[in-house]
């Protein structure tokens, strides 16, 4: 009975709400007319192709397939901010702090894929910087924001 109660806290408890909202709201600023801002965006949009390509059956039901892309990403969201939650901290922040690496991880593995200037010297860098720089970004804030802030400039648990 105990393993029911874990799998549904899991799938529709509290952490995953919030996250689901997060990356929602993440999904929706696409349509604020500041470029910058329609960064996480669009790569929420890139991710899912990804996975659109890997899993063809997926593509006459993007609408379907896409909101439950986003649901498994909130998913994995909360089980990254309980698995390197702190002592301190609210929930929503820890959430968001979770969904702040997956997003910031999805970034840097579109940029590790597009390569940039590192496949041939004749690309533009441009995507590369701007998806390394956002996946840099979210990774830190969503590390600070899980109560691991910076120490002696590198990345470290809080009480080690």
């Amino acid at each position: 009975m105990s393993s029911l109660v874990r799998v549904r806290r899991t799938l529709l408890g509290r952490d995953v709400a919030v996250a689901y909202a997060v990356i929602m709201a993440l999904y929706l600023v696409r349509t604020v007319g500041f470029q910058p801002l329609q960064i996480p965006a669009y790569l929420l949009i890139v991710a899912y192709d990804v996975v659109e390509v890997v899993l063809p059956f997926l593509t006459p039901y993007y609408p379907l397939g896409f909101l439950l892309f986003l649901y498994l990403l909130a998913i994995a969201g909360a089980g990254a901010a309980r698995r390197f939650q702190s002592r301190d901290g609210s929930t929503v922040s820890r959430t968001v702090g979770g969904v702040c690496l997956i997003v910031g991880t999805v970034s840097l593995l579109f940029g590790a894929s597009i390569g940039g200037p590192l496949v041939t010297p004749n690309d533009n860098p441009t995507p590369l910087v701007i998806t390394a720089t956002t996946g840099g970004l979210f990774v830190v804030t969503g590390w600070w924001l899980l109560g691991r802030p910076l120490r002696g400039g590198r990345l470290s648990r809080r009480g080690s």
